[in-house]
């Protein structure tokens, strides 16, 4: 049997700003992860940070030479690596 372990240093929503980095973990829960694979959040993809709205509003990321904005409570349960 072959077994993948992706180890994740931070969640998307601690990523510095414009700093890149790759997509190593999705939400646990079946539909927010199917939704965020739909708008290309898919592991190993390379996203960095473009936008953080203040009072914990939605973040803005680049991603696949766009650009997508995602709540910041979903941002928290996607691990990214460097």
């Amino acid at each position: 049997m072959n077994l993948i372990f992706w180890i994740y240093i931070m969640t998307l929503a601690e990523l510095p700003l414009n700093k890149p980095a790759k997509i190593s973990a999705l939400p646990k829960d079946e539909t927010i992860a199917a939704q965020l694979i739909e708008q290309g959040f898919t592991l190993r993809s390379h996203v960095s940070l473009a936008h953080k709205a203040p009072f914990n509003g939605p973040m803005a990321f680049r991603l696949h030479n766009t650009k997508i904005s995602i709540q910041r409570d979903i941002a928290e349960q996607i691990g990214v690596n460097f």
